[in-house]
């Protein structure tokens, strides 16, 4: 069952609950406030006359006692009869009170409620409707004498909340829309935004990340589509990258292979025609196949330490020895091209990591700064410590690099000069492969750089702490 259609029976049953609860509890609070006032202002009266008959010893004043009778029942909707207490408790009610001859009298209990002077509230069925009786016992010198019977129809107590329920029901139908109404906003509030993100990813399970979710709100549904809208523009992103992945790899391998086949064709075709083998054609092959070599495993590297599938082992390592053996096997290459490397390490850093893999970082910065740097200039290669990190940089006296460029140099397959690097035999992946470890290691790596004066390459890593 889908989420809308299960708010609407919530929102049905919520308002019928709503709705029932509210006239019930009107219902009980008339019943409670209103009967009960009835029935006070009833023996209230009751009490006025029996003041009155107490008082009463002439023929005169007894008059008066039933003309004040016959008034209050015609002010209170009601039949008020003086009566022996016998007759009522023999069930011989005054013919006045419209009940039937065959109702009961007073029950025992109520007998005695009235020996004791207490009134007596019951209901007996009438002719036409049942009556509410209130019974008021007559107490004089010798005991319980005669009693007033006041006599009032049930719906004539009722009479004024049946007039309400038009009102109630009214009230009540309107409440119920109103309900619905504001439910009805509330449903569409969230679930329409929830509709559009689901047709929205399903458009990207189909690879179409163009699809936004324009939900206009700064509440929790909002910050949801932003970030759905997030997710999109990241999936659009790696997409892409994919694809120029894919590319790079196509264009990387159809080369070396445009080679390979090139010449293994050269090579066919001179050995058919008995001619001698050139042996730089078998150079280049071999060269071509070398390079494919590289690339391969490059490219398995980057995907196991991306996939976490590299067992990176972890031991403590003094960097700054770890450094200078790797810069003694480099300066061999530096000196060839006329660049010196100097050195600027403290020595008692020790860093937490994968010796092997750190070699390889360093081996990389080292061998970018060298294919990169100028005749006649130098390289810096420092470590120092600063608070909890340990700080590697290889500086460089080159070209320098555009600014707009340096959070691109960790991309797979960016070559700031493509003719340089292939010919230093670099397969594009090298700086990516050294991003993937120093993140393993719990690292960061920057560049600085600036036109004309050279880059420096930075690498940050936690210092080992026992």
């Amino acid at each position: 069952m889908k989420l809308k259609h299960k708010t609407w029976i919530f929102i049905i049953l919520f308002s019928f609950v709503t709705i029932t609860g509210i006239v019930s509890l009107t219902n009980y609070l008339y019943e409670s406030f209103y009967v009960d006032n009835q029935i006070e202002q009833l023996k209230g009266r009751g009490d006025n006359l029996a003041a009155v008959y107490h008082q009463a010893e002439t023929e005169e004043e007894k008059a008066r006692f039933h003309e004040l009778a016959d008034f209050m029942s015609q002010c209170a909707v009601a039949d008020i009869e003086l009566d022996a207490a016998e007759n009522i408790a023999n069930g011989d009610w005054p013919e006045d009170i419209p009940i039937l001859t065959d109702e009961p009298g007073l029950s025992t209990s109520e007998a005695a409620e009235l020996q004791n002077g207490q009134t007596v509230v019951s209901q007996r069925t009438g002719e036409e409707d049942d009556h509410l009786l209130i019974t008021l016992p007559l107490i004089d010198d010798e005991g319980l004498d005669n009693v007033i019977v006041i006599s009032t129809p049930v719906t004539a107590a009722f009479a004024p909340f049946e007039s309400l329920q038009g009102v109630l029901f009214l009230i009540g139908a309107g409440a119920f829309l109103l309900i619905v109404f504001i439910l009805n906003k509330v449903v569409n509030y969230m679930v329409h935004p929830i509709e559009r993100m689901i047709e929205a990813s399903k458009t990207w399970a189909q690879g179409d990340f163009t699809q936004k979710v324009d939900v206009n709100s700064s509440d929790e549904i909002g910050d949801l589509a932003a970030a759905f809208n997030t997710m999109s523009q990241s999936l659009a992103e790696e997409d892409q990258k994919k694809q120029e992945f894919l590319g790079n790899v196509s264009h990387e391998l159809r080369t070396p292979l445009s080679y390979l086949k090139g010449y293994s064709e050269v090579l066919l075709e001179a050995a058919e025609n008995n001619q001698p083998v050139d042996t730089s054609q078998l150079h280049k092959i071999k060269m071509e196949s070398e390079r494919m070599e590289r690339l391969v495993n490059d490219l398995l590297d980057l995907a196991r330490l991306e996939g976490d599938l590299y067992p990176m082992s972890s031991a403590p390592i003094p960097f700054a020895q770890l450094i200078d053996d790797v810069v003694d096997r480099m300066r061999v290459l530096a000196e060839k091209q006329g660049i010196e490397i100097d050195t600027d390490l403290s020595p008692d850093i020790i860093i937490n990591g994968d010796e092997q893999r750190l070699e390889q970082v360093i081996t990389n910065l080292l061998q970018n700064a060298v294919n990169y740097g100028k005749e006649g200039k130098r390289i810096t290669v420092r470590l120092y410590p600063r608070h909890d990190k340990a700080v590697f940089e290889v500086a460089d006296q080159g070209e320098g690099i555009p600014k707009d460029v340096l959070n691109r140099l960790t991309e797979r397959f960016y070559r700031m000069d493509k003719s340089r690097s292939k010919q230093s035999g670099g397969t594009g992946l090298g700086l990516s492969i050294v991003n993937e470890i120093i993140k393993k290691h719990h690292g960061e790596m920057s560049f600085e750089s600036e036109l004309g004066k050279g880059t420096t390459a930075k690498v940050e890593l936690p210092l080992f702490t026992e």
